[in-house]
């Protein structure tokens, strides 16, 4: 039982990797405060290279989190409805020309948006 135990140990250690590109994630934190559509018929997604690496539907409340893994330098958030406004813990994001995603900038991975007014 306990070379199985130090093989366990061994494998755990090994598989362990730094914070490096091949590992990197994206983690959002919102609340959606305002919108004219059910909350349950909302998508909220991470892209990440033109990728659809997470999703969720916010709860009753309109909070919502999401984590998935990042294929490139920056990522957005993107919605199935249009996004009238947002504010955001760290500084930097912008809509995009539809108002459908929020682009995040690069060298950003963990972000809040403490508001989000969807139309």
């Amino acid at each position: 039982m306990r070379p199985l135990f130090y093989l366990f140990i061994f494998s755990t250690i090994l598989g362990c990797q730094e914070e490096t590109r091949e590992n990197s994630r994206a983690y959002v934190d919102g609340k959606i405060t305002e919108t004219s559509l059910q909350l349950a018929k909302i998508k909220v997604l991470i892209k990440s290279d033109n990728a659809i690496v997470a999703e969720a539907i916010p709860t009753d409340a309109g909070d919502f989190t999401l984590s998935g893994p990042l294929l490139s330098e920056s990522f957005s958030l993107r919605f199935n409805a249009k996004v009238k406004s947002f504010k955001a813990s760290k500084s930097g994001s912008v809509l995009s020309a539809d108002s459908l995603q929020i682009n995040i900038p690069a060298g950003t991975t963990t972000i809040t948006f403490n508001e989000i007014k969807l139309k």
